[in-house]
């Protein structure tokens, strides 16, 4: 259709050369003389992939040809296929010439009687995104299609038929959730490691698929994957038994939707630094046993036109690519405050569209946690119902939450056990309500605690085997020199809290 429309110069962003190779013979067919340009082999020809010429030329030189007053093409529609030069597209010369060429091709459109016909299209493609301001209004993004679910199974049972391999019965629902959102190369790269493995695919290729997917998310560079490891909460028992109803279907996605049952969106935290809201996705990521990807908005900004809503794209892509897993993005508020007000950014804004729009629609398996401290600057747009399944307040610990905590970290630091002597409800009761203690307080305390204990054992000498544990005493005392980090920023935090007040959302405790 862009073809026929004549549009001067298509992108196609993409890794996989052999896929848009393949999408360019079928849409051309006959009808196009088809050129191609690589900064690795200069002037080639686009089905042998043999070279046109004896010594390498750059790209300018390479459009000249195409450009030049004696190029006639009153008898062929060109189509010139530039392979991954997006570091060159910066280059003035380049961009004058492109430029010129989708003018040519505007002027021909104009000539009614066809005497300066010029059809050439420039078809760009490449693995990175960049496209110069000078060309912003001239380009037309293509997105090449992800394999969909038929698509998957079409070459999961051809690969398995060509391999003689054997596909676990009701295994398939699982494994096509499971290559959902990677390209055609890269799933029958996966599968046939997982075939070469024991020659079939089974619920014990899971792993090394997600095995896999890692490996692409680290080399994004767009999103982190957070090592969860072994987490412990205390408090928060409403939000950890929500959690825990949703933790099956995650763990079966392929089977859950074949029942009918609709895939989790997601969950909003918001309320109080230091009181668990970080905490809380890995809970998630290890009651849903996938992974937990962080997605950092700032590393998304690009100093290109469209690069910053291109890396949004492409960190989407590579979340869905980990399906299913977590996608945490922590202090959402600092990523999307101001959207819409007369400060708010454009590309920020155009950002937070994409992203909205992705949470209404998406289909596959990611479940999005996003933690807020101070959601006053958050769009309305983001807290409205819908957006997520639910939204949850945490406010500062209550004296039985506090009690637990205390005693959380002192076993965490005493071999699992709480050393004796020391009552955790006793040290949860000298900390009074209105001084607003948040959890990282607590643990502060009690890593005080423990340093001063070392400190005053090994400087005098002591035999490790003797060493005593934390006292009542020297907790209690710790308490009463330790403030409240609430009071160090009281007007903000009261801010915060009646802003939490004012959201009719359920109690994380």
């Amino acid at each position: 259709m862009y073809l026929n429309a004549r549009r001067p110069i298509i992108y196609i962003r993409n890794f996989d050369f052999q896929a848009v190779d393949s999408l360019i013979a079928e849409v051309c067919g006959e009808d196009y003389v088809i050129d191609e340009y690589s900064e690795a082999g200069g002037r080639i020809d686009f089905k042998t992939k043999s070279p046109k010429t004896k010594n390498p030329i750059s790209l300018a030189e390479y459009l000249s040809i195409f450009n030049s007053s004696s190029f006639n093409n009153d008898k062929h529609q060109y189509l010139v296929v530039l392979k991954e030069v997006h570091a060159q597209l910066d280059d003035p010369k380049v961009y004058s010439i492109l430029q010129t060429i989708a003018q040519r091709v505007k002027m021909s459109d104009e000539d009614v009687t066809h005497q300066n016909k010029y059809d050439v299209t420039v078809v760009i493609a490449d693995s990175k995104m960049v496209i110069p301001q000078e060309l912003e209004k001239l380009i037309t993004l293509v997105d090449m299609k992800l394999p969909d679910d038929d698509d998957i199974r079409r070459i999961v049972e051809e690969m398995a038929k060509t391999n003689k391999a054997y596909i676990e019965d009701g295994f398939m629902p699982d494994l096509i959730m499971a290559l959902k959102g990677l390209s055609e190369f890269e799933i029958r790269q996966i599968v046939n490691l997982a075939i070469a493995d024991d020659g079939c695919l089974d619920q014990n290729d899971l792993e090394l698929i997600n095995n896999e997917k890692r490996q692409a998310i680290q080399k994004s560079g767009l999103i982190e994957m957070i090592e969860v490891g072994n987490v412990q909460t205390a408090g928060l028992k409403k939000l950890l038994n929500y959690i825990k109803l949703n933790g099956p279907i995650f763990k079966n996605p392929g089977r859950a939707q074949e029942y009918g049952v609709g895939l989790p969106a997601g969950v909003m935290i918001v309320g109080m630094p230091g009181c668990g809201k970080s905490l809380t996705s890995k809970c998630i990521a290890k009651e849903f046993e996938v992974p937990l990807l962080k997605l950092d908005v700032g590393r998304l900004m690009g100093k290109y036109v469209g690069e910053s809503e291109e890396n949004m794209r492409r960190a989407i892509a590579v979340a869905e690519s980990a399906a299913p897993c977590i996608l945490w993005i922590d202090e959402i508020e600092k990523a999307f405050a101001g959207i819409g007000e007369s400060g708010g950014g454009s590309v920020t804004t155009r950002m937070f569209g994409y992203f909205l729009t992705w949470m209404q629609e998406k289909k596959s398996c990611i479940y999005v946690v996003a933690t807020a401290n101070d959601i006053s600057n958050l769009p309305p747009e983001f807290l409205r119902r819908g957006r997520f399944d639910e939204i949850f307040q945490v406010k500062f610990p209550t004296k039985e939450e506090r009690k637990e905590i205390f005693a959380l970290h002192l076993k965490k630091r005493n071999k699992g056990v709480l050393p004796q002597g020391i009552d955790p409800e006793k040290l949860a009761g000298l900390l009074r309500d209105d001084e607003n203690y948040s959890g990282a307080d607590i643990e502060s305390m009690v890593k005080e605690g423990m340093k001063q204990l070392f400190v005053r054992n090994i400087t005098s000498g002591l035999d490790p085997k003797l060493w005593k544990t934390l006292s009542q005493s020297d907790m209690e005392k710790i308490i009463r020199e330790t403030p409240s980090s609430y009071h160090s920023q009281k007007a903000k935090l009261d801010k915060m809290l009646q802003k939490l007040k004012e959201l009719d959302v359920k109690s994380a405790t």
